[in-house]
């Protein structure tokens, strides 16, 4: 007998499948001799992929998620960028100024997002204990690729809010049931947080292939990457450097060699992105980055939007760069508009900071329709490995020619010259110098947050720019929209 669960989940598949033939339905009226078989869809590998599918789509930070989770809520709190203008501004500004309520819709859509790719990996798992005729190694790494969804979707959700509810479905659970569990589970305690996704990320660590054979799928290197920054970011240096190395022994990542080339549409086919989302310029699927960092009167071609909402740089962080730096390249200081007139974004004449140099980290798309460009997504790449080595190593020996070493490496792609093991006399300040050689390395990617967080200067560095920063902002609130809905969620200290 089918138990609720599986008669709720064909009832879904069927839907799916349905919808596509609708488009012919008012042509044809032929009598069907056959038709799909949910409970046969889901004991064959294309129907359980078809699955998988649905839990990366819906896992997928891109389009104006990405600008949301990246820019809104992990880089423009931050001493990197920040955005004015447009109907964005009003949106942005509490993230910016250290005022967000606890009711915010960008919190909440984020929650909402990533509980539903838990939800769909969730499925996926359902299913495929059912799967039995498959070879062990396939099965193993069907689970994997759902329990790595799952994973990574924590992980976001832990690096916004800390650990949140851990939602298991028992066999046979009714619709109801499981709206029932997802409305009044608890939060996990960290220990247990840890301990689940610390398992899933290793399973699928164990089970995945090393290859990218499709883009934005996942690999053992994706599973290790989330692994080690789980690590890194709670300060455990010696798995960190352990794991960071598990990805160097695998042989298969590199820098890739052309820094400026590595976020166009041209530099996609590398082996430095560990794991990413793809892009296509249509809506939907887009990278919508560079709509919003094109400076006002911008040159653009005609197919492509310029928006009113302005991706804006600190001078300052600018200015952290050396002039011989590969990666200052991509940022606009100045340029001629489409009037005619000369535009400076650095500084004025009296040296004043006008904070307004561009990132065009992302390359513009050429075949770029409106907002959408076709530039992959990169969630975790191989720099970040390198750097995370050298930084847990530092943590747990002091300087060391190491992660001297794995620094030059990052550095010398970019012709920002070597430094010396002599240069840094204490742990401290070769930390300092990792912490801002992160910020070059990785700015216009959402990391800088978390990179002060972890090194403690996050709330220093807010109030250094003159907000009123408090420590529980290390941390976002809980959406009141979640409590409201599960009164067993107990809100984030401060809020």
């Amino acid at each position: 007998m089918k138990t609720l669960n599986r008669i709720y989940i064909n009832r879904i598949i069927a839907l799916i499948l349905l919808a596509g033939f609708t488009g012919c339905m008012g042509f044809l009226e032929e009598e069907v001799y056959t038709q799909y078989d949910p409970d046969s869809f889901l004991q064959d590998p294309s129907g359980v992929d078809a699955l998988l599918t649905g839990a990366y789509a819906r896992s997928r930070i891109i389009s104006y998620d990405h600008r949301n989770y990246t820019y809104l809520l992990n880089e423009f709190c931050t001493d990197v960028s920040f955005e004015t203008g447009g109907g964005l501004e009003a949106v942005a500004a509490p993230f910016i100024q250290f005022s967000w309520p606890v009711n915010n819709g960008i919190l909440n859509g984020q929650w909402n997002k990533m509980y539903a790719a838990i939800a769909s990996a969730n499925t996926v798992l359902i299913v495929a204990n059912d799967l039995t005729d498959l070879p062990e190694e396939e099965l193993n790494a069907i689970i994997g690729e759902a329990r790595f969804i799952r994973a990574s979707a924590y992980y976001y959700l832990y690096n916004l809010f800390g650990p949140t509810p851990i939602i298991e479905i028992p066999e046979g659970a009714s619709p109801e049931e499981i709206e029932e569990i997802g409305q009044s589970t608890p939060r996990a305690t960290k220990e247990e947080f840890f301990e689940y996704v610390v398992a899933d990320l290793e399973f699928a660590a164990a089970n995945l292939p090393t290859e990218e054979t499709l883009i934005g799928r996942a690999t053992k290197g994706a599973a290790l990457g989330y692994l080690m920054k789980l690590y890194l970011n709670d300060k455990n240096w010696e798995m960190a450097a352990a794991i960071a190395q598990e990805v160097i022994d695998l042989g298969y990542y590199a820098l890739y060699d052309d820094y400026e080339e590595l976020f166009s549409v041209d530099g996609e086919q590398n082996k430095e992105y560990i794991f990413r989302a793809p892009c296509l310029p249509q809506s939907g699927y887009q990278n919508n980055y560079m709509a919003h960092a094109f400076p006002p009167g911008y040159p653009v071609l005609d197919s492509w939007a310029n928006y009113g909402a302005q991706f804006r740089t600190y001078t300052a962080f600018y200015k952290t760069f050396g002039e011989e730096d590969l990666r200052r390249d991509l940022f606009v200081t100045e340029y001629t508009n489409i009037s005619g007139d000369p535009v400076e974004l650095v500084e004025r004449e009296d040296g004043t900071a006008l904070d307004n140099v561009r990132s065009f980290k992302y390359w513009p798309d050429p075949d770029a329709i409106g907002e959408s460009h076709g530039n992959d997504i990169v969630y975790i790449r191989y720099a970040d490995v390198l750097l995370s080595r050298a930084e847990a190593l530092n943590e747990v020996n002091g300087p060391n020619q190491e992660s001297i070493n794995l620094i030059n490496e990052i550095r010398n792609r970019v012709n920002a010259g070597e430094i010396s093991l002599s240069d840094f006399p204490s742990k401290e300040a070769l930390r300092d110098f990792i912490l801002e050689e992160r910020g070059r390395e990785f700015y216009s990617e959402g990391l800088r947050r978390e990179d002060l967080i972890r090194h403690d200067k996050f709330i220093l560095s807010a109030q250094g720019r003159g907000y009123d920063a408090k420590p529980h902002q290390v941390l976002y609130p809980i959406p009141l929209q979640q409590i409201d809905t599960n009164p067993n969620l107990e809100q984030n200290p401060g809020y």
